[in-house]
């Protein structure tokens, strides 16, 4: 069975963690996340989804995929999006020296930085750190989700995902989505469903 929720123990375990964005009962806010990216076509077809609904999102870019696509890279920014560090190229905690790691994070900040804008934080990519990492992360900001849409499980059932999200959705919820190849098949059928659903709900989704 796969779990779309994250139980509500884990944020008790790593509080350090970001796993939900701010909220106000007056601002009903959600925030739709992308990682991957960037990739042609995919992250176009995201971009005009969220366009459609006067959207705002947040794109964990790998480093190397931002220099491969540029201009795609561009027009997540004028969008109005915001972006975060999601590793050089995309770097597994867990089979990596922990200098290596780091190293991968560094320098995608710094690919970030060449586009003008500040990352607005570090998503590690499989939701993977080590416990020695962990303890360093008070200096740096590092955003989880509270709903994991599944969306690169081919396996999954798209109608199954949507329902599971729509049930786990509330103001503050932080989603995950990619905007990858793999992720495709699922995501062009769940996302337009779920910014629809935000936008009967009254919920908005913003950028982190």
């Amino acid at each position: 069975m796969f779990i779309h929720q994250i139980p509500s123990f884990i944020p008790l375990v790593f509080p350090k963690l970001i796993w939900e964005g701010s909220h106000h009962p007056d601002e009903p806010n959600v925030y739709f996340t992308f990682d991957d990216g960037p990739c042609p076509e995919i992250t176009n077809f995201v971009l005009d989804e969220l366009n459609k609904y006067r959207a705002k999102a947040t794109f964990f870019c790998i480093g190397k995929n931002m220099l491969d696509f540029p201009e795609l890279t561009q027009q997540i920014i004028q969008s109005g999006h915001s972006i975060g560090n999601h590793t050089m190229h995309h770097g597994n905690a867990w089979k990596m020296d922990e200098n290596a790691y780091l190293d991968q994070i560094q320098k995608c900040e710094e690919v970030i930085r060449r586009f003008g804008i500040q990352s607005i934080g570090f998503r590690p990519p499989y939701g993977r750190l080590k416990p020695s990492f962990y303890q360093k992360t008070k200096a740096c900001k590092i955003i989880m989700w509270s709903i994991l849409t599944g969306d690169y499980n081919v396996r999954l059932d798209p109608q199954h995902v949507i329902s599971s999200c729509k049930k786990a959705l509330k103001p503050g919820s932080i989603l995950v989505f990619h905007d990858s190849m793999k992720a495709f098949p699922l995501l062009k059928i769940v996302l337009p469903v779920l910014l629809d659903y935000c936008n009967q709900q009254g919920l908005k989704p913003i950028s982190l």
